[in-house]
């Protein structure tokens, strides 16, 4: 589908799975962003047509955006908000397993993949041990210039 025929189909604010980089099939890494357009498709360079979504600062090819349907869209949300509970729950037990600390976003991602959650990146395992701080069961630790993570007594 070309920029003028998505125009013509879907308006602004239409709710999209929206893969940047690379398309699951391509990439089995690769992580869609459920969001919603915040432009009109445009052709760029006489050659790609693409848009721009919401929480991401560079145009997507429309090749790599999907439309889906609002209730779609709400149920993505859900689904994405269980899975982050249940994955960040798997890297806390297995912290609480190997409690000895230096847990970094390498370490994470590996221990997330071994409990079943498929290629996680360093990014996502970053942020799921900041919300693990945040919710007062590890403590950043920095030597240097690198931080790890540690339990806290109280999650011990």
């Amino acid at each position: 589908m070309n920029a003028e025929q998505w125009n013509e189909r879907f308006p602004v604010g239409t709710p999209v799975l929206a893969y940047p980089g690379a398309r699951p099939e391509h990439d089995p890494s690769a992580e869609p962003l459920i969001t919603r357009t915040r432009s009109h498709a445009q052709l760029i360079g006489g050659h790609t047509d693409v848009i721009w979504v919401d929480g991401h600062g560079a145009y997507i090819t429309l090749t790599h955006v999907d439309p889906i349907t609002e209730e779609q869209w709400a149920q993505a949300q859900v689904d994405r908000e269980a899975t982050t509970a249940a994955r960040r729950a798997a890297l806390l037990d297995a912290i609480r397993t190997r409690p000895q600390g230096g847990w970094k976003p390498e370490r994470a991602a590996f221990a997330m993949k071994r409990a079943g959650f498929g290629w996680v990146s360093e990014r996502t395992a970053s942020t799921d041990l900041e919300a693990l701080v945040a919710e007062g069961h590890l403590t950043p630790v920095t030597e240097v210039v690198i931080r790890h993570y540690d339990l806290t007594e109280a999650s011990r």
